[in-house]
């Protein structure tokens, strides 16, 4: 039997050119999937109707580059510039996160996501430190129930006594994450279909500070074992050792849709006509680029030259899986950015807010190359979608209902969510989460994190970030 749920008299922000936005509108759901958005729609006598008046229905937000697995370290980053986060993330936290800690930071990362609006992220998991952090990574996404991609990274973070990470595995056999990235595919991933809610992805070694052979081969490796995504940090602004890599990448013939690169903040013209025209992703992560040095977020000007532009956290040390705050911080300093290059006053608004919510949904899809399945609220797409309620103080009343999501709706004004035609968020609450058992274990998880970091080598560590920084400026 059927299951069907109707959505009545919302507002529908559709980001579908043929729908349109459209008020007083209904959105039919049937067995997971839009069956039908207008106004006064039929529906069976069974199913379940859900009062939209007074709300905004919207896609689902979409994060196309995350590293989940940091949820332990909320607020640690907040000071920090690149280098920073280098030595105090990558060396010494990371070394410090069980299997367990793994599976709690990705479980959590993904319930914050939901409470916030997020559907659907990329995992860009560098968290591997045993074939057992893998499992646990992966199974963290999907007790969470969000639709994602898992980005295998194949980069570790250091051995040192009294870390989580074996130093002799690390030391006989350095290339271990490569079959193991392998054997997660072949076990836990065995269609790894578009339709299919959490699916399996790899991150090469770091571009930027890798040999382009090796960089080259990894990507055929992923492409070999059926990489839904392939995703990598490349061009870090003030960070970029000028290597050019998406320009070599594109002379082996390499780049290609499945891609999705974050940052390139400082990608040459050539190398954004090469990305357009091998249909490859790019994420903008405007709060971590504009804070850490990263040089100002190039999603728009990608975006005018005809990439694939899209959004993304990157790191919940120094900011929240906030898909709202994060079109703001792409969207306002753009603005700013071009009314100063401008030799006078500006008097038209050349940004709208449309622009970045396209990029922050159907934008997403795109990236990740799921647009004829997620993004937009068109019939035939999976049932990913937000009911924000329009009665807070904040806001009340909504003239622009575009305007309002953009500028000044957050989590709390999210009522419902539904991922795959699930309801995973109701009410405004989390649906069947145990939110006090689990923050219990989080915090647990955390405490356990911070004893073990007391063991960290300082002085070791900080010559190993010197080096990596180095190898990028």
């Amino acid at each position: 039997m059927a299951t069907y749920f109707i959505i009545k008299n919302a507002t529908v922000i559709s980001i579908d050119k043929t729908i349109g936005n459209v008020p007083n509108c209904d959105v039919l759901i049937k067995d997971g999937f839009i069956a039908a958005v207008g106004t006064n729609l039929q529906h069976p006598s069974d199913c379940t109707i859900i009062d939209g008046e007074n709300s905004i229905v919207s896609p689902g937000l979409i994060d196309t580059y995350r590293h989940t697995w940091q949820t332990q370290l909320r607020t640690i980053t907040t000071d920090f510039v690149l280098a920073d986060y280098i030595l105090v993330l990558r060396h010494i936290y990371g070394s410090c996160y069980t299997a367990h800690d793994a599976y709690i930071g990705n479980l959590c990362g993904s319930l914050e996501s939901i409470d916030n609006g997020i559907t659907y992220l990329v995992d860009h998991s560098h968290i591997m430190n045993s074939p057992e952090h893998a499992e646990a990574a992966v199974r963290g996404l999907r007790d969470a129930k969000i639709g994602a991609v898992i980005c295998y990274a194949l980069y570790g973070n250091p051995a040192w006594e009294g870390s989580c990470v074996n130093k002799d595995r690390e030391h006989n056999t350095p290339n271990w994450r490569l079959q193991d990235a392998g054997r997660i595919r072949e076990t836990l991933f065995p269609t790894n279909l578009p339709e299919d809610l959490v699916r399996f992805g790899l991150a090469p070694s770091e571009p930027d500070i890798t040999p382009i052979d090796t960089v080259a081969h990894d990507i055929e490796v992923a492409r070999s074992l059926g990489a839904a995504v392939i995703t990598a940090h490349i061009n870090l602004g003030k960070y970029d050792p000028g290597n050019l890599v998406v320009r070599k990448l594109g002379e082996k013939g390499l780049l290609g849709p499945d891609m999705c690169f974050s940052h390139r903040t400082t990608l040459r013209n050539d190398e954004l006509a090469a990305i357009k025209e091998n249909g490859v992703g790019l994420s903008s992560t405007p709060d971590s680029e504009l804070q850490m040095g990263m040089s100002h977020p190039i999603a728009f000007k990608a975006a005018d030259l005809g990439c694939k532009g899209s959004l993304g956290v990157d790191i919940c040390s120094n900011s929240p899986a906030d898909m709202f705050q994060h079109m703001r911080l792409l969207l306002q300093p753009q603005r700013h950015l071009e009314h100063e290059s401008g030799s006078g006053p500006p008097l038209v608004m050349k940004r709208k807010c449309a622009e970045v919510l396209e990029m922050a949904t159907l934008g997403g899809a795109k990236a990740v190359g799921l647009q004829d399945l997620i993004g937009s609220i068109t019939p035939g797409k999976r049932a990913d979608l937000l009911i924000t309620r329009c009665d807070s103080p904040r806001m009340v009343p909504v003239h622009d209902p575009v305007g309002a999501l953009v500028l000044y709706a957050n989590g709390s004004d999210i009522d419902t969510v539904f991922i795959n035609g699930v309801i995973v968020k109701s009410g405004g609450k989390l649906s069947n989460i145990d939110w006090p058992k689990i923050r219990g274990e989080l915090r647990a998880s955390v405490a356990a994190i911070m004893e073990r970091l007391k063991k960290a080598p300082s002085e070791d560590l900080q010559a190993a970030r010197n080096a990596m920084v180095e190898a990028l400026s």
